[in-house]
């Protein structure tokens, strides 16, 4: 298995890691050691979870643990969706030193995010991008948020993630429209972090 490229965010005592490289999510030497606490929650979607959610459940033997697969798509990204986060994190006892693992793209980490982030006033979240989109933009920077009928992302928080963790063989399984998707934010953000990126 192949060291991953490690690029450090630091902010203070809020600092990540993004790691990124292949087969990642089944080496949990990468993740494993963050979990700070015996409780655990995998928040996924009905796409991913029968995909890559596998890979992550022997490295939580254990722990008190469970999965939860939301619907999938932007249409469910709401305080209702969020609510069934929370629920589960209820069920399983989760305490302050619980963590939440993302796997998915933009919607699942940003209403894992801000599940986290509310829960108990904040527990860990780890960012488990499985889009290109997510995986250079949405996961990193601490914005997490749902959708309200008046707008997309009005009801959300700043938290940042403990870890993540950009496991390039997801892209994969990516719809050429998304890969497509995530390709142009790379070229945006290029774009305007350097104004000789297209020359």
């Amino acid at each position: 298995m192949s060291t991953p490229r490690e690029l450090e965010v630091r902010l203070g005592a809020r600092s990540y890691s993004i790691r990124i490289g292949r087969d990642l999510l089944g080496d949990a030497a990468q993740w494993r050691p963050l979990l700070r606490g015996r409780h655990a929650l995998i928040v996924t979607n009905t796409t991913v979870a029968p995909l890559y959610q596998a890979r992550l459940e022997p490295a939580l033997a254990g722990l008190h643990w469970r999965a939860l697969a939301l619907p999938d798509g932007e249409a469910h990204k709401t305080l209702a969706t969020t609510a069934l986060i929370w629920d589960a994190l209820a069920e399983l006892g989760a305490t302050r030193d619980a963590c939440i693992l993302a796997l998915g793209g933009g919607v699942v980490g940003d209403m894992a995010g801000f599940a986290a982030a509310c829960w108990m006033r904040g527990i860990d979240f780890m960012q488990m991008p499985t889009t290109l989109l997510a995986m250079v933009d949405s996961a990193v920077g601490g914005k997490t948020g749902v959708d309200h009928a008046a707008g997309k992302n009005l009801i959300g928080a700043f938290h940042q993630p403990r870890l993540v963790l950009a496991d390039l063989g997801t892209l994969a399984t990516l719809p050429p429209r998304e890969y497509r998707a995530g390709l142009a934010e790379i070229v945006k953000i290029g774009a305007l972090g350097d104004a000789t990126f297209l020359a």
